[in-house]
């Protein structure tokens, strides 16, 4: 009987062809674009930014999460009899492709908080691979008291004098009428900040922002520009909240755009921390999440 380990995120881009194959996908999920001519749209919006964005890609050669996600589940095979494999939402290797090779699967989602846009559709491409072996999926797991370790562990091998720097956790932002939908997403991520705000030592201040929005609507506030014009002259940590894998929102968006505005604003040291990415803590607590997951369901 064959088992596995089922990484799922969103994909990446490492060239432009993949570029333009991500955009399409994503524009096409009903998560994404709720409208139902979003099959048209979704070309038509892949064709007009793919090139454009790939410009932005170059600068950090392609997105990271393929080589960063092959390493962390490598480290966690070293702690389960299980195969440990990925899977991509929006580019190969796609669950279809993976999922039928194995009896049973625990799909393991990187998303450490709920939302319809990550959570909810990881669940919809579970089920539109119509695997018939048994499937347990894991929860988000942003009250984990291991995960929260971890990050603050993360946060402080970075930062020597906490009292010295304005801490922002960044999240990756989605559209404001999302929640009145339902989604949960907001009130996940704030009660984490909350939740880490108690473990960590005393920072000039923590606070909570919001990046990567496109489009005319209003998305989660506060944006992330505009939080960062409140420190001229001052010390600014990032923690990127909402990825556990360092990708394109990460290098380009925080490392680089963000840093570029800091500079503009008078900011005195800007610093980006990591995501989890493949820390052997980080590999020993996934597997044993996915296992309790599991056994939880036995």
């Amino acid at each position: 009987m064959k088992k596995a380990i089922i990484l799922h995120n969103m994909g990446g881009a490492r060239n432009s062809e993949e570029l333009k194959e991500f955009l399409y996908n994503m524009f096409k999920d009903k998560r994404i674009i709720s409208s139902p001519i979003r099959h048209i749209l979704a070309p038509l919006i892949s064709n007009l930014r793919y090139k454009k964005v790939w410009g932005n890609y170059k600068l950090i050669g392609g997105s990271r999460i393929y080589d960063l996600t092959e390493k962390l589940s490598k480290k966690m095979k070293q702690y389960t009899d299980f195969e440990v494999v990925y899977a991509m939402r929006y580019t190969k290797p796609f669950l279809n492709e993976i999922i039928h090779k194995y009896d049973e699967v625990i799909l393991l989602p990187l998303y450490p908080h709920y939302s319809f846009t990550t959570y909810e559709s990881s669940l919809d491409d579970l089920k539109s691979t119509n695997f018939k072996g048994k499937a347990t999926v894991t929860k988000p797991f942003y009250k984990d008291g291991r995960f929260n370790e971890i990050i603050k562990e993360n946060i402080l091998n970075e930062i020597e004098n906490p009292k010295e720097w304005n801490l922002i956790f960044s999240a990756h932002g989605i559209p404001k009428k999302l929640l009145k939908k339902g989604d949960k997403y907001y009130s996940h991520v704030k009660e984490h900040v909350e939740m880490l705000k108690k473990i960590l030592p005393e920072f000039k201040s923590i606070n909570l922002a919001f990046q990567s929005r496109f489009g005319p609507g209003e998305w989660l506030q506060p944006y992330l520009d505009e939080e960062l014009k409140k420190y001229r002259d001052q010390n600014v940590v990032i923690y990127p909240i909402s990825f556990m894998i360092d990708n394109s929102e990460t290098d380009l968006e925080l490392k680089i755009e963000y840093k570029h505005l800091a500079d503009q604003i008078g900011i005195k040291n800007y610093k980006v921390i990591s995501a989890p990415n493949d820390n052997k803590k980080v590999a020993k607590f996934l597997v044993e999440l996915a296992h309790e997951s599991s056994n939880s369901k036995s």
